[in-house]
This record gives C-alpha cells, structure tokens and sequence, in this order.
C-alpha cells in the first residue's frame, strides 16, 4: 500500500477554511494528483483539510471518507523558556535539541520539554488508530513491523495537518517524536509518501519515499506558504 499524507493548503484558521492562495495550491495538488494513481480518499473532518481535499475528490470523481482521529492534535502546549504557551509542533526547536541524551521512539516522553504525561496518552490513541486503520487495509502491527493479512496494492491519500501529520510519521518510522517535531516541517499542500514494503517471509514495514513535497506549487509557478514555520532568516 502507497500512503500519501497531505497537509491542508494555506490555512484560514479563523474562518476553518483555507485561504486564496490556499485555494490556488489546493488547485494545484488536485492536478498533479489527477495523473497519480489513488483508489481511497480520507480526511480531517476540519474546514481547512475538509477544502483542501474536496479539488482532488471532485477532479478525481471519487467519494471521501472522514477520519475523526486524522484531526490536528488538540491540547499539545508547552511553556517556552521565554513564558509563550506554543503548540509543541511550533515549539523552539534550539531549545528542545538542547535537551541530552536525546531520546528514542521509547523514552521521548520522559524528557523534557515532552514530559507531560497527557502527551504521552495523547500519541498512543495515535499509535492505537492508526494502528486500526492500517488493519483494515490488511495489515497487523506487532511491534515495530506489519504482518501482511492480505496483500494490498492501493494508493491512499490522507488530508490533514502538521502536526498530526508529523506525528502520524514519527509512529510509522519508530522515531522519537519531539525529534521529528523539531527536525521536520511539512508546507501547506504538500505530499509525503510512505509506502508499506511488503516481503516474501510476510511481513511488511512503512518507508518514507518523500517529506512535504510541493513540485505541484513550483509547476503551476505557486510560491510555498511558511504557514506553521517559525523562522527569522527564510524568505
């Protein structure tokens, strides 16, 4: 199975939708998309990703089906050392490398500044949806691999959102996900691609193809929104 996870365009947070420009990338994704094979389309049931999907639904004449748990992640704060509350996707990055040792895909929860119990609870009911949705598309996680129950050669896109994006990816590769959070950033429309490598002793693993890409943007001549990037020296 081909899994492509698709952050929402340019969002319009206070409208749950997306925005101009945000309409113009998701024009743009629907067209690439129409010349790449996909046979199943889920979404966040949120406005943003909900509008984001609908271009490739309708030019690929196909019916979505809305994942509740695909939504983006709620109650995720952390206290930077500056006082500002953040989500802890958009948390100072510098700050949270600082931390030594770094952790593994075991421990990430049990150092700081990750150490909240509730995050912890909160990924788990990740592990444990996603671990569902992949069963029911043939395949049964036991520890960090799948075994195959049947065979499956779909192409599946999911639209959501940073966050939950990132943190969906963290589970899939067994990495730490405060490093993953600090390490990568998906662009708004963007396109990361996890293909599930199944083998002939039966059992399968995700791999990553491709983190956040927007060649769709630069075809259609589309700059790439910095929506959720907190940078001072990028343009």
């Amino acid at each position: 199975m081909k899994l492509y996870i698709i952050r929402h365009a340019e969002p319009d947070y206070p409208n749950n939708t997306i925005t101009a420009p945000g309409h113009s990338e998701a024009k743009a994704l629907a067209e690439r998309l129409t010349g790449t094979r996909i046979d199943r389309i889920y979404s966040s049931p949120l406005g943003r990703a909900l509008h984001t999907m609908q271009y490739t639904a309708d030019a690929l004449g196909m019916t979505p089906t809305v994942l509740p748990w695909t939504a983006e992640l709620d109650g995720w704060q952390i206290t930077q050392p500056s006082g500002e509350r953040l989500v802890a996707w958009n948390s100072d990055h510098t700050w949270v490398r600082e931390q030594r040792p770094f952790p593994s895909s075991e421990d990430w929860h049990e150092r700081a500044p990750f150490n909240d119990p509730g995050f912890h609870a909160k990924f788990r009911q990740i592990q444990d949806d996603s671990d569902a949705f992949f069963r029911q598309h043939g395949y049964r996680r036991e520890g960090g691999r799948y075994r195959i129950v049947e065979s499956n050669r779909e192409a599946v896109a999911v639209f959501c959102h940073l966050g939950f994006g990132l943190a969906w990816l963290s589970h899939l590769l067994e990495l730490p996900l405060s490093m993953v959070w600090s390490g990568f950033w998906i662009a708004p429309s963007s396109v990361t691609t996890v293909v599930m490598e199944e083998r002939a002793h039966g059992w399968a693993a995700p791999r990553c193809y491709g983190v956040g890409d927007t060649s769709h943007l630069y075809r259609a001549g589309l700059p790439t929104s910095r929506a959720g990037l907190y940078a001072d020296n990028i343009d």
